[in-house]
């Protein structure tokens, strides 16, 4: 389940001290003042300071380098991976031992952006994360497999795929064949390369997390987790539970779901609470009356006679099929963005008299492939948590029950990707709730199409000491749009709690634009 991914914020020192630190290839009296402990000498894993890759801004610090990881977590010997690490120091004097560890969504997205992005990225990093670093650092990293780190499983094969912009969009048969062709070139090069495919897994990315912390020096930390990596979360509380002091895990995804049986009523829900909030508004329900009627009217017209239009500007530019099922699909990427949803049925009205273009520009690329996501990586983990694990009989069931929203999985390219990926098999056990004694708080975003907030209750149920917050007018990725969102998170962090009245603004629906 690839996700927008998320961005954030970190902490300060002294860099010349720092640098001098890590030129003498010295640890101990900077991260001790930092606030973190001397890295036990049985630790299997190891920090080896290095130079940053980002600009650290004046008066801030950063701790920079790599931990070891290794690559086969099923034995005993063999070699080991490097993944970039990045500690955002506190700026207080003796910060406190446990820092916020952050777990990135995706799978296979990097918490430190790509080329230039990655500057603009970490600028973030340091305004969003200054809150935690007033009593404790920020742990950035990015996972085996993504980003900067070892190995690299990006397949520019798919990249090419998005790059050739033809006159005209490719038919379903040229696209399935096309996405063949580009698996089978990079699971072989991969496979040429000695990686094996088959060990990417939310577990082996949960220790890989865990031994991030340890090589630091840390007994207890505080995780902050988003999209997917709530569920990497979860599988740290399950293995790990006692060394975790906190957890923010925003926009859920517990193990106990399968996103790919659930696929129609995800976006049934989605579009339900859209049409329920405009009739119940005066101003949407006068702006746009029948919006569901229109909406459905809308797509049945252009599933049977498509319209083939061009979207994006001279950069972006593609030719595109528009179709029922891609005005589905538009619309739910406008309501996966929390700053779109108000602009949606006005977006919907547009189109429903004719007028596509500013629809069609949600509508998803029809090639897979990320320039932003490792996507080796992401095939690996979502073959085999997600798309091979699915029931056919409880994703056909959902596309009979929630028409014609389960026209958005009648034609899912992860099925061709997954039968031709080398992807590893999920365990059973793998798939059953987490329960944990540990304070957790969850926040959800009411329009969610990704994960709705009925997961966070899901996972509420066996956390005894949660607390479930949803926002009504939000989306995925609560604390990239809310800022009361990133304040409890904060606040629960210090205080391990949030007071009952904390986000009172959280139950206001959205306030829809006019035509």
């Amino acid at each position: 389940m690839q996700t927008p991914s998320h961005t954030a914020r970190p902490p300060r020192a002294s860099r010349a001290l720092l640098q001098a630190l890590m030129a003498a290839g010295v640890m101990a009296a900077g991260l001790v003042t930092a606030g973190l402990a001397a890295m036990p000498a049985a630790a299997a894993a190891r920090f080896t300071p290095g130079p940053c890759w980002f600009t650290v801004p004046e008066g801030e610090a950063a701790l920079c380098g790599t931990v070891a990881v290794p690559e086969r977590r099923d034995r005993a010997t063999g070699r080991s991976l490097r993944l970039p690490v990045a500690v955002l120091l506190s700026t207080a004097r003796q910060p406190a031992p446990d820092p916020v560890l952050f777990l990135e969504g995706g799978p296979g997205a990097s918490s430190f952006g790509s080329g230039p992005a990655t500057e603009e990225r970490m600028e973030v990093w340091w305004e969003l994360s200054a809150p935690f670093r007033r009593t404790r650092n920020l742990i950035l990293f990015d996972p085996r497999g993504v980003g900067r780190a070892e190995p690299d499983t990006d397949c520019p094969e798919f990249d090419a795929l998005g790059a050739d912009r033809q006159a005209r969009p490719p038919t379903r048969d040229q696209q399935a064949a096309a996405e063949g062709e580009a698996v089978a070139a990079c699971a072989a090069r991969l496979e040429a390369a000695g990686l094996d495919t088959t060990q990417f897994s939310t577990p082996v990315a949960a220790e890989d997390a865990v031994d991030v912390v340890t090589a630091l020096g840390a007994e207890r930390f505080n995780l902050f987790a988003v999209s997917y990596g709530t569920r990497v979360g979860l599988e740290i509380l399950h293995r790990q539970g006692n060394r975790v002091r906190t957890a923010v895990f925003d926009s859920v995804y517990p193990p106990d779901v399968n996103a790919q049986e659930e696929a129609a009523w995800l976006a049934q829900r989605a579009y339900r609470r859209l049409f329920d909030d405009c009739a119940a508004n005066r101003a949407c329900r006068a702006a746009y009356p029948d919006l569901e009627k229109r909406f459905l009217d809308l797509v049945e017209r252009l599933e049977r006679n498509p319209v083939n239009i061009v979207v994006g500007d001279h950069e972006t530019r593609r030719p595109l099929r528009l179709t029922g099922t891609s005005v589905i699909s538009a619309g739910l990427e406008a309501m996966a963005v929390s700053e779109a949803v108000p602009a949606v049925p006005a977006l919907i009205d547009r189109a429903a008299r004719g007028q596509y273009a500013a629809l069609a520009e949600w509508a998803p690329v029809s090639w897979l492939g990320d320039p932003e996501i490792a996507d080796g990586l992401a095939f690996s983990i979502e073959c085999r948590e997600s798309v091979n694990p699915a029931d056919p009989a409880k994703r056909a069931d959902g596309a009979r029950r929630f028409p014609p929203y389960g026209m958005v999985s009648a034609d899912d390219p992860g099925r061709r990707i997954c039968r031709r990926w080398p992807a590893g098999r999920q365990e059973p056990a793998e798939r059953l709730p987490v329960a944990s004694q540990a304070p957790v708080l969850l926040l959800s975003g009411a329009y969610d199409p990704v994960t709705p907030a009925e997961w966070g209750d899901r996972a509420a149920a066996t956390l005894p000491k949660s607390r479930h917050l949803v926002f009504r007018a939000a989306s995925h990725i609560v604390t990239s749009s809310e800022d009361c969102a990133m304040a409890a998170a904060v606040s629960f962090v210090e205080q391990e709690t949030v007071p009952v009245t904390v986000c009172p603004g959280a139950a206001k629906p959205p306030v829809f634009e006019g035509p």
